[in-house]
């Protein structure tokens, strides 16, 4: 037996899943609220026998795999670790060397856990940790704060953490890998003295490394100094505070990002919880590739000095390149210096900052125009050149065009010559940009829609088939559902339609077709008033709605391609196709 399969078989999903949320009966399954979305009403259903989970609000769902990557951020290989660790199953290891990399992870986590139990005792018992604990105290920090974060102190003798960790049973050696002892001409000493610690957790709750803060400023010493790289941390796919967010994320469907780790605690304590933190360090694809896992949605909220300003921008870009959409969170001049700053002067201008955070063309449009000088061409010359390479950046040709004009009409120049510059750019960057790899988000308005339409079809095909004909294989756009539909299609017109026959045809369909159809007896299940026939209509109606929509934005980039080129004959037979679509919105409800 494959060990998922052996898992699966020692694992129940409504009580795996039932330790994260709380469900309750209802019928032969089980409802709650989902976790990966902000609901009021419970759309989250778990099913005992097919041993599977669906949301309806969000379109998420699958087995218990599927829960922990959506729950944890992470792939099928760490999904089958940590289920087989809860579920008391060793797995097989390949190779020796495997075997020996695994171990040496183990020790490393473990000794980093000791060092933060240990810099934590410090702290909160010991003589020597007093002034420190006058300083977090001058700060703002809570005693319940400080022992949730788990900060300590270091103290300042060369020697302290050395005897502790081999007073453990830890090797010197192995220390040094974590990256806590330095070994120099012979010898060992501690790598943190006389600072505060900040242990650096991973998504999972895992001490990996810390952020040392100097106690004591002394010239040529550092202020911040973090863990080196080891064999567990690696500061370009370390976010500060996520273990702590994730949740809160997931519910906001959106993710704040501050630079410093005070800043991170001090909005977590003050209740703003799906903040994370940069740790003062430019941000990284790795930092934002495992954001991703959580929100596409980013609000930069770093520091308004000139280093913040300049971090902003280069997080802004590389967010961009990554498929985010962006906002920025604007301090404004005078109130404070940075995020904690302004909570410890008021909570609620934080809460109105971000509220009041900006789509990111915005924010730099007002900055560049605050004090352009419109009767300068070096002013123009240099706000072409800070917003044009922005410009590039957005995604929807719709969009480079809005802002495009709002550019040209800003400046008082043509267009057309915006245009051209904007052209440049974009075919420079496709020249050496590789493709991102995608990461897992929710469903889409798009696919929740088609996945509905096509549960539906399978529900009533056979019954009703002349009432399917409306659809067509341009409704559906992602491959799964696009394969499927153009299966069945031919048997619906002909009147042949068996969905089971369908399902038994092709095996590697079934777990997605049962997940389908398990999230059409959700939607049921919470609109029992609605006749089925009813939501067949509804569902049709918004995806041909989108559809139809969806056509009508690609020719209005067609009529503007043709337009400049000086195609008056392909403009006039664009735009009647245009006008036919207009009215077809007629047919589906729309007003």
């Amino acid at each position: 037996m494959l060990p998922s399969e052996e898992i699966k078989t020692k694992l129940n999903v409504v009580d795996f899943v039932g330790e994260y949320v709380k469900l309750k009966k209802s019928g032969a399954n089980f409802r709650g609220l989902c976790p990966f979305h902000q609901e009021k009403t419970p759309s989250f259903m778990v099913s005992p026998t097919k041993q599977i989970w669906h949301c309806f609000g969000c379109g998420l769902g699958g087995d218990v795999f599927e829960f922990v990557k959506q729950l944890e951020g992470v792939e099928f290989p760490e999904a089958l670790q940590i289920l087989a660790a809860r579920a008391g199953i060793v797995l097989e290891r390949p190779t020796i060397e495997y075997q020996k990399s695994s171990d040496e992870k183990k020790t490393l986590y473990a000794i980093n856990e000791l060092a933060a139990r240990f810099y934590a005792k410090v702290l909160s018992d010991s003589q020597v940790a007093a002034e420190a604990r006058e300083y977090l105290s001058k700060r703002g920090f809570r005693p319940e704060t400080i022992a949730a974060w788990q900060l300590g102190y270091a103290p300042n003798d060369f020697h302290t953490f050395e005897n502790f960790i081999t007073k453990k049973g830890y090797q010197k050696s192995e220390a040094v890998k974590a990256g806590l002892l330095i070994e120099k001409d012979g010898g060992f000493f501690d790598r943190f003295r006389d600072r505060v610690m900040f242990p650096l957790l991973d998504q999972h709750g895992r001490v990996v490394g810390f952020t040392a803060r100097i106690l004591h400023e002394t010239e040529g010493a550092a202020k911040y100094v973090n863990s080196p790289e080891t064999g567990i941390y690696s500061k370009s796919y370390l976010v500060y505070g996520l273990h702590a967010a994730k949740t809160a994320i997931r519910h906001t469907d959106s993710v704040v990002v501050v630079e410093g780790n005070a800043d991170v605690i001090t909005c977590h304590e003050a209740g703003f919880k799906n903040v994370v933190g940069s740790s003062g360090t430019a941000f990284t694809s790795g930092q934002l590739e495992l954001l991703k896992r959580f929100s596409p949605n980013l609000i930069f909220a770093f520091d308004v000095d000139e280093a913040g300003l300049l971090a902003t921008r280069r997080a802004v870009e590389l967010a961009l390149t990554q498929g985010f959409n962006v906002k920025i969170a604007s301090i404004p001049k005078g109130l404070a210096k940075d995020p904690d700053e302004l909570i410890r002067r008021d909570p609620a201008l934080w809460q109105g900052t971000v509220e009041a955070a900006k789509n990111f063309l915005d924010f730099y449009f007002d900055a560049v125009f605050a004090n352009l000088n419109l009767e300068d061409s070096l002013a123009k010359k240099q706000a072409v050149a800070e917003l044009i390479p922005l410009l590039s950046l957005l995604p929807d040709p719709l969009d480079r065009g809005h802002y495009l004009q709002r550019l040209a009409l800003k400046l008082l120049v043509d267009e057309k010559l915006l245009l051209e510059l904007l052209n440049r750019r974009l075919q420079a960057r496709e020249q050496k940009t590789p493709a991102s790899r995608p990461s897992p988000v929710k469903k889409t308005r798009q696919e929740l829609l088609e996945r509905r339409v096509l549960s539906l079809l399978f529900r009533t095909g056979a019954e009703f088939p002349d009432e399917w004909a409306v659809l067509s294989d341009d409704d559906f756009t992602y491959p799964f559902l696009q394969q499927v539909f153009f299966e069945v299609k031919p048997l619906i017109q002909n009147h042949n339609f068996d969905p089971d026959a369908v399902i038994m045809s092709h095996p590697k369909w079934q777990p997605e077709l049962e997940l389908l159809l398990f999230g059409l007896e959700n939607e049921l299940a919470l609109s029992p008033d609605i006749p089925i026939q009813e939501l067949k209509k509804q569902f049709v109606s918004e995806l041909k709605l989108l559809t139809t929509r969806r056509k009508m934005n690609e020719l209005v980039n067609r009529i503007k391609a043709a337009e400049q080129i000086g195609r008056s004959e392909e403009v006039r037979n664009l735009t009647s196709e245009f006008n036919n679509l207009s009215m077809e919105l007629a047919k589906f409800n729309v007003g």
